[in-house]
């Protein structure tokens, strides 16, 4: 009821009538009152049976849409490499393939195996790059590591959901990476993302990713430099809502 009003709104009340793109958590199930809950994405790799895990998400998948919303914030692709770090539950393991195949599934249930019907939704690969084995087991902590053992671990499962799996969007990690922060950093999100891989989706921000690069990596003076500098690098989409980009039509 309530998204259906909103879009109702949006489309009868303003200039282009464009229809609202709505978001969720889908971890591991529709996160939402009343939304159905599955095991815990660890749990899901931990079955090694990529024909359930894609029947979860196909699930998954029709609730989201009968509620409403069209974009999953899911799957989480990172490698969990370092046990103290507190979000390891979120990921498909420490292994590489196993995270690509589980992913994969993931993303196959979620978006279908075709073009965008009405049970199916918009899948994110996140989080892009190196954010499951942060220095000192600290979650957003850097990922520093050489661009071989990023390339070798923790790309793989991102380089098979583009692909193979023909992901909508993406999500830029918080941590940095050699000192870049991942929502500045062009080559990640540039060079091997969109030119080598060939990725023609969505680059969406993480919460609040944008501002952070302010307020957590302070390599920015203000809003509008932050704002400036993930666009730049390839983010497209500021979410949970738009805080720094609406300055950039002023910029412009």
């Amino acid at each position: 009821e309530y998204t259906n009003t909103v879009q109702k709104w949006f489309k009868e009340n303003t200039r282009l009538g464009i229809p609202v793109l709505f978001h969720d958590e889908c971890l591991h199930g529709h996160v939402a009152p009343k939304g159905t809950s599955y095991p815990q994405a660890i749990g899901l790799a931990s079955t090694w049976d990529t024909d359930l895990v894609q029947g979860v998400f196909t699930a998954t998948a029709a609730e989201v849409r009968a509620r409403g919303a069209h974009h999953c914030l899911a799957p989480v692709l990172d490698l969990a490499r370092d046990p103290r770090w507190g979000r390891t539950e979120e990921t498909y393991g420490e292994d590489p393939y196993l995270t690509s195949h589980i992913g994969l599934a993931a993303i196959l249930g979620l978006q279908g195996t075709g073009p965008m019907d009405s049970t199916h939704v918009l899948a994110t690969a996140k989080h892009f790059a190196v954010h499951g084995q942060p220095e000192g087991g600290v979650n957003v902590s850097p990922g520093n590591y050489s661009e071989r053992v990023i390339r070798e671990y923790f790309l793989k499962p991102f380089e098979v959901a583009v692909k193979q799996g023909h992901v909508r969007t993406v999500m830029a990690s918080y941590n940095e990476i050699d000192g870049i922060p991942s929502h500045s950093n062009k080559h990640l999100l540039d060079d091997i993302l969109r030119h080598e891989w060939g990725y023609n989706g969505t680059i969406v921000s993480d919460y609040f990713g944008i501002t952070d690069l302010l307020n957590l990596h302070h390599v920015t003076a203000t809003k509008d430099d932050a704002a400036r500098m993930a666009l730049n690098a390839g983010v497209e989409i500021e979410l949970p809502f738009e805080d720094a980009y609406p300055s950039l039509i002023d910029q412009v």
